[in-house]
């Protein structure tokens, strides 16, 4: 994991497109907007246009559930057309180079997705990213860290692997007891202007200890 967060870090440093300068400048394969699940069943989608537009590439089956199986100009589609029918990652970064398509897969007959499967244990690590103002307390900010590792979590793919979360916020906030928290010593920063963002990482996510809180909940 350090040398991929050393590539993340440069990445930050030199280069407003950070996914771009990984896809450029690391061994590794990089892929931004990571597909990590798609809708399950039609029921799901209450939108009348967003399920024309999904019936018009045959999203659906007869029996009414989406297939497993996905191309990557079909991810586009509905990344561009019918973002509701999908959940993404910031990016992710794999072992070798990708594969023409992605599966899913849902637990449950009746589960809201169908999450993503890394059937050649390609996924390395994925990163998240998050950013904050002055108005955001270290509630907030803890709340939202949380609610990303816990979706993550119910994504057994995403779940094994390393994870990053990249955050942006003014140099006035403070997070640190946050980061030390939930990643140990494993955070480093860059600074530029009146920002700072904190790049902290583990090396599997479902190892990251979840049980207490920085800020007790009310």
């Amino acid at each position: 994991m350090k040398k991929i967060i050393s590539d993340i870090h440069n990445g930050i440093q030199n280069s407003r497109k950070t996914v771009e300068f990984l896809q450029k400048n690391s061994k590794w394969t990089w892929i931004g907007n990571y597909p990590t699940a798609v809708v399950n069943e039609i029921n799901r989608i209450t939108d009348t246009q967003s399920l024309e537009k999904l019936q018009k590439i045959s999203f659906f089956n007869e029996e009414g559930f989406s297939k497993n199986n996905y191309t990557k100009d079909e991810i586009k589609y509905l990344r561009e057309n019918v973002p509701e029918a999908i959940k993404t990652a910031y990016c992710v970064c794999l072992k070798e180079q990708t594969t023409p398509e992605y599966n899913f897969v849902e637990k449950f007959q009746h589960d809201r997705w169908k999450k993503v499967r890394d059937e050649t244990y390609n996924l390395e690590a994925f990163v998240e990213t998050s950013k904050f103002t002055t108005e955001d307390t270290s509630t907030i900010i803890e709340t939202k860290l949380r609610d990303i590792m816990r979706s993550s979590k119910e994504i057994p793919s995403l779940k094994s692997i390393g994870f990053v979360w990249i955050v942006t916020l003014p140099k006035t906030e403070k997070i640190v007891d946050i980061l030390e928290h939930y990643f140990g010593d494993n955070h480093i920063f860059v600074e530029a202007g009146r920002k700072i963002t904190y790049i902290a990482w583990g090396d599997r996510l479902g190892s990251i200890n979840m049980r207490y809180f920085v800020n007790t909940p009310t």
